[in-house]
C-alpha cells in the first residue's frame, strides 16, 4: 500500500477543464451548427488511439477518463475548487504529512506468519490481488465487454455510409395467346417473346445527405412481333442519379447524428466500466484488510486467552495455599469466553479468504481453496499529503460520473440539433443523366459501344418539396429534446455538486481516520500500563481475601479492555487504509498509474 500511495501521490493534481468548442447550454437554439461543432470536436476517429487506461503493475483495460477538454461548464466549478483550503497540514499537533509513525505493534510481524489453519500457504498483498482481479476476475471481464459491444455498434453506424455494389439479372420467356392484332401485327395466334435484363452498379450515401446511384443496364429482346425493330435487339443504358436534400436532412451534422450518438454511447460505457471497476477493486481492498484485521484480532484474542489460561493455572496450582474457589471459577469462565471468541474470529478469517478467492478469480487461489492466505502488506503509518482543493480539482478532471454527465449533455445536444433540422420542410434536388445504346443481334458489346459513340447524353433535373400541415410531430420532438437537454444539464450540475461533497467528506474522513489511529495507539499504551500495574499487584498480594478476589476481577477486566483497545486500533488502521482508497475513488484516480505496459486483448 505504501508503494501505491507514493505512486498516486506523484500524480499531477492539475486543474480541470479549460475549453470546449461549443457552449452546450445554447445548443437548443444553435441547431445544426452546434451539432456540427460537436462532431468536429468530440468525435475524431483517432482521438483515443494509443490511449491506455492503466492500473497497478501496468494492467491496462480502458481509455482514461479525462474531463479537461470536455466543457466550459466546468470552469465555474473549477473556480470554486480553487477557493477551497489548499493546506495539507495534519490535524494532529506535531505530525506533518510524510511523517512515518512507528507504532511498534507486537502482532504485526505475527500476522505475516502462518497460523497453521492449512498445510499450504499463499502470500498476498493489495497490489497483487487487485492486479489479479483485473486480469482474472470473470466479473471484470464481463464489465469490459460492454464497451467492446458498443464499439461494434459504432462500426455499424459508420458502415451506413459505405458504398454498396449491386448486380441483378432476369430472363423471361413469354408464350401468351394473342387477343389483339396490335400485339404482333402479323396475325399470329401466340405471342412469343424472350427477354433478358441485367444491371450492375454502385450506390453511395454521402455524409452530407446526398444519395448517388450509378448503374449500367443491359437488355436483350426477341419476339414474333413486327413492331420490334430491330428484331432481335440489344439495349444498354448507363444511368447516374443523384438526390441532395436542401433543407431537411442536409449537412454532415444531421446525417452523422447516429455516429455521434454511438460514439458517445461508447464513452458512456467506458465511464460506467470505470465506476464498476473501481467498485470491484474497493471490494478487493476491503476483503484484504478484513483478512488482515481478522488475523490481527485472532492473535490478540489468542494472547488474551493465553493470559487467562496462565492465570487460571497459577490459581489452581496455589489453591492449597491461598487461592479461593471463587477466583478459580472466575478465571475458568474467562478462559471459556475467550476460547469461544477465537472460534468466531477463525471463521471470519476463513470467510475473508473465500471472499478474496471469489473477487480475484485467481485459479491458483481456487485450486488451493483450503490454503491459508498470508497478508504481507501492513496498513499505512503516515499522514496523507492531499488538500481539499487539489483533491477536488483532480476529481473534476477524472471522475467517471462527471464524464458521464458531460457525455449525456453532448448526446442530448446532438439530438436537439437533429430534431431542429427535422422541423424544416423537405426540399430535395433531383438530378438524372444517362446515355443509351442499341444494336441488332445478340452481341451486347456493340450496344455498349454505341451508347458512347451514337447520339449524346440525356439530362433531367427537378425539385421535390414536402411539408406536413402544422408540422406538430417534428415540433413536439424538438421541444421534447430541448427539455431533455435542460434535464441533462441539471443532472450535470447535481453530479458536480455531489463531487464537491464526496471529496470533502473523503478528505475529512482520511484525516480523521489517521487521528483516530493515533489516539487509539495512545489508548493501548494507557491500557497496557493498567494491566501491568494490576498484574504486579496481584502477584505481590500476600494472602487471599475479598480484596484479592476483586483484584482478579479488575485484572481480567483490564485485560479485556486492553484487547478491545488493540482491536479498536486495528479497526482504525483498516479504516485509515480504506479511507485512502475511498479518497482515491472520490478523486477518480483509483486505477491510475504510470506504467506503460499494453493491455491484453479481451476475446470472446
Amino acid at each position: 500500500m505504501r508503494a501505491m500511495v507514493r505512486a498516486v501521490a506523484a500524480l499531477s493534481l492539475a486543474g480541470v477543464a479549460t475549453a470546449l468548442a461549443e457552449d452546450l447550454g445554447d445548443n437548443n437554439t444553435k441547431g445544426t451548427t452546434a451539432n456540427q461543432g460537436l462532431i468536429e470536436q468530440e468525435h475524431n476517429p483517432n482521438e483515443n488511439e494509443g490511449s491506455l487506461f492503466v492500473v497497478e503493475d501496468g494492467f491496462s483495460v480502458l481509455p482514461p477518463i479525462n474531463n479537461r477538454l470536455s466543457t466550459t461548464s466546468l470552469d465555474s466549478f473549477r473556480a470554486r475548487a480553487n477557493m477551497l483550503d489548499a493546506s495539507v497540514e495534519s490535524s494532529i499537533e506535531g505530525i506533518q504529512p510524510g511523517d512515518t509513525i512507528l507504532f511498534h505493534n507486537w502482532w504485526e510481524a505475527a500476522v505475516q506468519v502462518p497460523f497453521g489453519f492449512a498445510a499450504e500457504t499463499i502470500s498476498v498483498d493489495v497490489g497483487g490481488l487487485t492486479h489479479t482481479a483485473l486480469s482474472q476476475s470473470p466479473l471484470v471481464r464481463s464489465i469490459l465487454t460492454e464497451p467492446k459491444i458498443l464499439q461494434n455498434d459504432l462500426v455499424v453506424e459508420h458502415a451506413a455510409f459505405d458504398s454498396l455494389a449491386f448486380i441483378e439479372g432476369k430472363f423471361a420467356d413469354t408464350n401468351d395467346p394473342v387477343g389483339s392484332a396490335l400485339v404482333t401485327g402479323n396475325g399470329s395466334d401466340r405471342f412469343l417473346d424472350e427477354t433478358f435484363s441485367s444491371a450492375a452498379g454502385l450506390r453511395k450515401r454521402s455524409q452530407g445527405g446526398g444519395a448517388l446511384d450509378i448503374a449500367q443496364r443491359s437488355g436483350f429482346q426477341s419476339n414474333n412481333s413486327t413492331f420490334l425493330i430491330p428484331n432481335p435487339q440489344n439495349t444498354t443504358r448507363l444511368e447516374i442519379n443523384f438526390t441532395q436534400p436542401l433543407m431537411r436532412d442536409r449537412g454532415k451534422a444531421v446525417n452523422q447524428t447516429r455516429i455521434v450518438l454511438a460514439q458517445i454511447d461508447v464513452q458512456l460505457a467506458n465511464a460506467e466500466a470505470h465506476q464498476d471497476l473501481q467498485d470491484h477493486l474497493i471490494e478487493v481492498a476491503q476483503a484484504y484488510w478484513t483478512l488482515y484485521q481478522s488475523r490481527a484480532e485472532w492473535l490478540q484474542r489468542k494472547r488474551l486467552y493465553e493470559t487467562a489460561q496462565q492465570l487460571h493455572d497459577v490459581l489452581k496450582a496455589r489453591s492449597p495455599v491461598d487461592s479461593t474457589t471463587r477466583q478459580i471459577l472466575r478465571t475458568e469462565a474467562a478462559v471459556a469466553s475467550r476460547r469461544s471468541d477465537l472460534v468466531r474470529i477463525e471463521t471470519r478469517v476463513l470467510n475473508a479468504q473465500a471472499q478474496l478467492r471469489t473477487l480475484t478469480g485467481d485459479p491458483q487461489l481456487r485450486n488451493l481453496s483450503s490454503g491459508e492466505l498470508i497478508p504481507m502488506e501492513l496498513p499505512l503509518a503516515e499522514p496523507i499529503a492531499v488538500s481539499q482543493r487539489d483533491a477536488t480539482l483532480t476529481a473534476l478532471d477524472n471522475r467517471p460520473d462527471v464524464a458521464e454527465s458531460i457525455r449525456k449533455i453532448q448526446a442530448t445536444s446532438t439530438r436537439v440539433g437533429a430534431a431542429k433540422n427535422q422541423v424544416l420542410p423537405r426540399l430535395d434536388l433531383i438530378l438524372h443523366s444517362h446515355v443509351a445504346g442499341l444494336d441488332a443481334g445478340r452481341d451486347p458489346f456493340n450496344a455498349f459501344t454505341n451508347q458512347f459513340s451514337d447520339g449524346g447524353p440525356s439530362y433531367a433535373a427537378g425539385l421535390l418539396y414536402e411539408a406536413p400541415f402544422g408540422n406538430r410531430a417534428a415540433q413536439a420532438r424538438f421541444n421534447r429534446n430541448r427539455w431533455e437537454l435542460t434535464r441533462a444539464m441539471l443532472d450535470f450540475q447535481q453530479t458536480t455538486e455531489q463531487t464537491f461533497t464526496e471529496v470533502e467528506i473523503a478528505v475529512r474522513e482520511c484525516q480523521t481516520a489517521f487521528a483516530e489511529m493515533v489516539t487509539k495507539k495512545q489508548s493501548i499504551d494507557a491500557a497496557t500500563r493498567e494491566v501491568s500495574y494490576l498484574q504486579q499487584r496481584w502477584e505481590l498480594m500476600p494472602h487471599a481475601n475479598d480484596s484479592a478476589v476483586l483484584l482478579i476481577e479488575n485484572l481480567l477486566d483490564a485485560q479485556e479492555r486492553l484487547a478491545d483497545e488493540e482491536r479498536g486500533f486495528v479497526a482504525a488502521q483498516v479504516g485509515y487504509a480504506m479511507s485512502w482508497v475511498q479518497l482515491r475513488k472520490a478523486m477518480g484516480v483509483l486505477l491510475r498509474s504510470s506504467s506503460p505496459n499494453m493491455p491484453p486483448e479481451l476475446t470472446p
